[in-house]
């Protein structure tokens, strides 16, 4: 314990001297894009780890499809539903400089299948990038990706034993009768040596279905930072709210799999591969978040149960839920448990910004540039943030197709913003953008809930607010 407060007060030292680089490092998807250098090469030729560019129907032994919907489409209606697994591969566009990369899709019959073919690659020492995927009608188990400085390899056990505990305490583990050392997690780790990664299961924590893991993550999301460890005098740091990223809760959800490596520039990186620590009752399947065994399972109670049982968890996640809603002038909308999650953060929270922003006879683009610059400006490094802000500038951009002037200045506005990102890309930017094409994005609307999420002392006034005025002041005269 003295070793792992010792690690944290350093990193908390360094936050202290590099507060932009600590801002960036600090959040769960803070890194949109690391580069670090290769610290092994293969020994079995240059193909093995710079794989052929561009879209290959055989490779790495599979049969690929181009899109989700051509992978569903081969699957036979009736018989065992199959496992779903992707891979990244790189091409080159004729009007863009550099690479760009895309995701293609294939099946195993079993997680079985998929399993073996692992084992079979690494006999060979060849690399391989397979994540698995999990559809919404899919069973999955508890799954954490943890993502940080990589100072906090030194107390990766520590962590690993909190994060445990958090889990335990969620769910009530002790009023349940679970076992002592329940729930056991299987841990996968990277070497990567720019940042501390690993992914960490739960096998016996499992859901029924994407509908059901999201009936219970926006809970246990918004508790994280009820783990705090102390590093000496009043101060502590909530380690578990710093590490574990918000984001990989989809319906279509990809996970990169055992011992799978990432593809940057070309090259699938051995550094990044992750590798299983620990299994779960000598069970290799384990590994897999979407392979799920009633054998193992531990009982779990409905949400409402968990809260009458836990006021610190009933407190946590109603402040959560109030910090989506309450700041908006609109009225409550049905949110995804992603944007509840990462969007609605105690962290992007401006406490000293007060005022008054009247954004009411504005046209759309003067809304789209005001409300960039009062966004908190950590978001320009989170990248859920980025990610959604960048389908609202594919929304305005939309609307103003016609209108070259005025997508000028969308453009000139996101960019601006972006560029708060240490490691900003304009073409990234770009293929982000241009990523929201055929998809259902937000529009300026999603800009204003942020605004008044961020700064909660500021008083917004769109033509939505406006309205309700008028009307109030309507029926209090005829009252």
């Amino acid at each position: 314990l003295a070793r792992t407060v010792a690690v944290l007060q350093r990193l908390d030292m360094s936050h202290r001297l590099f507060p932009v680089a600590a801002r960036a490092s600090e959040l769960a998807k803070s890194k949109r894009r690391v580069s670090s250098q290769v610290i092994r090469t293969s020994t079995q030729g240059p193909s093995l780890w710079f794989p052929r560019r561009g879209f290959n129907r055989k490779s790495f032994g599979l049969e690929w499809y181009p899109n989700r919907e051509a992978l569903l489409e081969s699957i036979p209606a009736v018989g065992p539903r199959p496992v779903f697994v992707a891979a990244p591969y790189e091409y080159e566009a004729m009007d863009k400089p550099g690479l760009l990369q895309a995701r293609k899709y294939a099946a195993f019959a079993s997680y079985s299948d998929y399993w073996e073919f692992i084992d079979e690659f690494e006999k060979e020492e060849r690399p391989q990038p397979l994540h698995e995927i999990f559809t919404a009608e899919q069973a999955r188990c508890l799954y954490f990706d943890l993502d940080g400085h990589p100072g906090y390899k030194s107390a990766h056990k520590d962590l690993i034993h909190w994060l445990q505990l958090f889990v335990r305490w969620f769910f009530s583990g002790d009023l349940l009768g679970w076992a002592p050392i329940d729930p056991e997690p299987v841990v996968l780790t990277s070497a990567q040596p720019t940042k501390y990664s690993c992914h960490v299961i739960f096998p016996q924590v499992q859901f029924d279905c994407y509908q059901h893991q999201s009936e219970y993550m926006p809970a246990l999301l918004s508790a994280l930072p009820a783990l705090e460890v102390d590093v000496g005098g009043s101060e502590s740091v909530p380690v578990l709210d710093r590490l574990v990223d918000r984001v990989p809760y989809s319906s279509f959800q990809l996970f990169r799999g055992p011992y799978a490596c990432k593809l940057e520039s070309g090259e699938l990186r051995y550094d990044t591969r992750l590798e299983p620590d620990t299994l779960f009752r000598n069970d290799e399947l384990t590994c897999f978040a979407g392979n799920v065994e009633s054998d193992y399972s531990l009982p779990l109670p409905k949400l409402p149960e968990l809260l009458e049982w836990n006021k610190s968890l009933k407190d946590l996640y109603s402040a959560q839920t109030n910090r989506a809603q309450s700041n908006s002038s609109r009225p409550p909308s049905p949110q995804s448990a992603q944007d509840q999650a990462a969007l609605y953060q105690g962290c992007f929270r401006r406490r000293h910004r007060g005022g008054e922003l009247y954004l009411a006879g504005m046209t759309l683009v003067e809304q789209f540039e005001t409300c960039l610059a009062h966004l908190h400006p950590d978001r320009a490094s989170d990248w859920y943030s980025w990610f959604r802000i960048s389908g609202v500038t594919y929304s305005l951009l939309e609307d103003h197709s016609s209108d070259v002037y005025s997508q000028a200045k969308i453009w000139k506005a996101h960019f601006a913003w972006s560029r708060g990102y240490h490691s900003f890309d304009e073409d990234e930017n770009i293929s982000m953008i241009e990523h929201a094409r055929g998809k259902r994005v937000s529009g300026i609307s999603l800009l204003v809930k942020l605004v008044q999420h961020d700064n909660p002392g500021l008083a917004v006034y769109d033509e939505y607010t406006i309205r309700e005025i008028v009307c109030q002041r309507q029926l209090f005269r005829c009252c």
